[in-house]
């Protein structure tokens, strides 16, 4: 079973401000025991959203948006896909997350196949 473990972003991180160091050393440790128990299979970190465009249907043509956008609740700053047996262990890797960044919320939405 896949899994998106999508890492919501935060005011600091949208407004562009460098993760805390010490976060990024604790992360990288969690993607490599990850790596290690061969249940990674992508990580990617994202831009702020000053970065990107959202596409609209508003009773009529498409609309592109130009980022940034004012609601940040939503937006994710990084993602990690990863294969794993369960549910459960999907729930267990993205607990080892939030132990590296308290207050994060993460989402854990599992893939099609």
């Amino acid at each position: 079973m896949r899994f998106a473990l999508m890492h919501k972003t935060n005011p600091a991180l949208e407004a562009g401000q460098a993760p805390d160091p010490d976060i990024l050393i604790r992360a990288d440790a969690v993607l490599e025991e990850m790596r290690q128990a061969g249940v990674l299979l992508t990580a990617e970190g994202l831009l702020p959203s000053k970065h990107g465009a959202r596409i609209t249907f508003p009773d009529g043509p498409p609309r592109v948006l130009d980022g940034p956008f004012t609601e940040t609740k939503e937006l994710v700053a990084g993602l990690s896909i990863i294969r794993v047996a369960s549910r459960d262990e999907a729930i267990q890797w993205a607990l080892r997350f939030a132990e590296v960044d308290p207050g994060t919320e993460i989402d854990i939405l599992q893939l099609a196949d």
